[in-house]
């Protein structure tokens, strides 16, 4: 575990001092393959080397569109120990918006694997990336694209050029945050904010000496990277990783890894709660779940059966994975916690005005230590200085909180849907209609109304082989919901869009065409108004 006297502040330190800490000690695990602590620095040093002969410097910056593999870590550690810049990009991006990322950072080099090259050829020749490199199949087997080096080539002597000094604040990577109003945002992220965030998530954790954090979320993403790898690597434990997340075998997986500990997004959550019953939900080592989202409604439940608590959390890209956590000691059901000690938080409304407890507004943060937070949004000073007024940096979520100092989640402010003068969350109707025994999951977003402003529409996936009419469902909400959240428009779908990181696509629901649709009048449901 962590030594209070034990002091990092960059990456390349921190793998240095862990290896000759902990020697062969398992620190990262995935299906096919273990790096012990030895091994992860001996081959990063080796990465390292590899980006300095082949010309990437310190600053330059190195792109990977890689799975949950083993490439992945040894190319993050190993540009951290060049001094260079991580650019980790979604594996489902293609097309423009991957071109659009790619030009954006401007990498000098690029690791892709073998299948996902398909996404990356289209749009190679307009970006001239002067370095490349591919992952091969583990046996062997596939073609490589003509011309382009395999990564077990890369080169193993740096020649002369020495390591730089790495300083807390120097960039670590840049992590694109999903655009809404405009193209995508690269977050830059330095070292010191890579230490503090899971440094701080581990004293919340309730970790043991022989904790095992186990995720299936995408290492392009600041959950998995700073939740389960820095955080084990920081207190001399193991990290294992799926390559995706799979709902019908995932607690067996866990149970293959030895997990202890996991991630969880809501959605994942739901889902693996509405998978049927079986043994294996017991069977299994799993004893705290750090989760985001999970409601009142279903908490108790989840616990009592999967034999585990809940420590639920709030974060983001830009503050940290996580900034908000309940104390381990003192869970409170249904809220993100407190926050933790390296931030400040408070609530305001539209004017940046603080609000008074148990009044809804918009959650505002800021560090408490330098550089524990993002440094600003690559190429986009305009941005950076509007997320950031009256210096505090504006989530754009909507939040609560109470008396004691615990916040509750409410919903994204952009996702907020205004109907006949009310402000409604979307995830205030999903958690509703989820508790349905047909409902597998729920998507609501506000769709254009004749009579001005928005209507409320839900998308619902069913579990498999249930069935239920429209009627039905209407009418469920209508006894569990205040009548201005009823939704008016229903569509059956047979799977919910979801990014690579299990987050629902609310956009393109929205812009969504040709399904059958439900209304609400028509079917004559009553609402119940007061």
């Amino acid at each position: 575990m962590l030594d209070p006297g034990e002091e990092y502040h960059d990456l390349a330190t921190l793998l240095q001092q862990k290896a000759r800490k902990n020697g062969d000690r398992p620190a990262l695990r995935f299906e096919h393959r273990t790096l012990s602590y030895r091994e992860l620095d001996r081959e990063t040093d080796r990465v390292a080397a590899g980006l300095a002969a082949a010309g990437v410097g310190a600053g330059d910056r190195v792109a990977v569109l890689l799975w949950n593999t083993p490439e992945f870590p040894l190319v993050w550690f190993g540009a951290a120990k060049r001094g260079a810049v991580l650019v980790p990009l979604n594996t489902a991006l293609k097309g423009e918006i991957l071109r659009y990322e790619l030009a954006d950072s401007e990498p000098t080099a690029l690791v892709v694997d073998h299948r996902l090259w398909s996404a990356y050829e289209p749009v190679r020749e307009s970006l001239g990336i002067p370095n490349e490199w591919v992952v091969a199949p583990a046996d062997g087997t596939g073609n490589l694209p003509e011309a382009v080096r395999p990564f077990s080539e890369l080169p193993r002597d740096r020649g002369s050029d020495p390591l730089p000094e790495i300083r807390p604040c120097d960039p670590v990577s840049v992590m694109y945050t999903s655009g809404t109003t405009g193209p995508p945002k690269g977050a830059i992220i330095p070292h010191e904010k890579q230490i503090v965030t899971p440094r701080e998530i581990g004293l919340r954790s309730r970790l043991g000496p022989g904790s095992v954090l186990f995720t299936a979320l995408p290492l392009f993403h600041c959950n998995a990277q700073e939740m389960t790898a820095l955080t084990a690597l920081l207190n001399d434990l193991t990290a294992a990783f799926d390559e995706r997340f799979h709902a019908s075998t995932y607690w067996e997986t866990a149970a293959r890894f030895g997990a202890t500990h996991v991630s969880l997004l809501i959605s994942m959550v739901n889902v693996l709660f509405k998978q049927p019953a079986k043994p294996t939900d017991l069977g299994h080592g799993v004893r705290t779940a750090l989760t985001a989202g999970a409601t009142r409604a279903i908490w108790p439940e989840f616990e009592r059966r999967f034999g585990l608590t809940i420590v639920e959390l709030y974060g983001m890209t830009e503050c940290g994975c996580t900034t908000l956590m309940n104390p381990p000691d003192r869970i409170r059901v249904g809220s993100v916690g407190t926050p933790l000690a390296f931030v400040e938080a408070d609530v305001v409304d539209d004017e940046d005005r603080p609000v008074p407890p148990e009044t809804r507004g918009e959650l505002v943060v800021r560090p408490r230590a330098p550089y524990s937070m993002f440094l600003g949004y690559l190429n986009k000073p305009e941005k950076t200085v509007e997320s950031w007024r009256n210096l505090w940096f504006h989530t754009g979520d909507y939040v609560t909180r109470d008396a004691d100092g615990y916040y509750y989640f409410v919903d994204r402010k952009k996702d907020i849907i205004r109907r006949r003068g009310e402000n409604l969350a979307p995830y205030d109707v999903e958690s509703v209609l989820n508790r349905h025994p047909a409902v597998f999951e729920s998507v609501v977003v506000g769709v254009p109304s004749p009579m001005g402003e928005e209507d409320v529409k839900a998308y619902v996936q069913l579990r498999p082989g249930a069935a239920v009419k429209a009627k039905e469902l209407f009418e469920f909400c209508v006894e569990h919901l205040p009548f201005f959240m009823v939704p008016k428009y229903l569509e059956f779908i047979d799977e919910i869009p979801k990014t690579a990181n299990q987050k629902a696509q609310r956009f393109v629901l929205r812009d969504r065409k040709g399904g059958t649709e439900h209304d609400r009048d028509t079917l004559g449901v009553v609402l119940r108004r007061p």
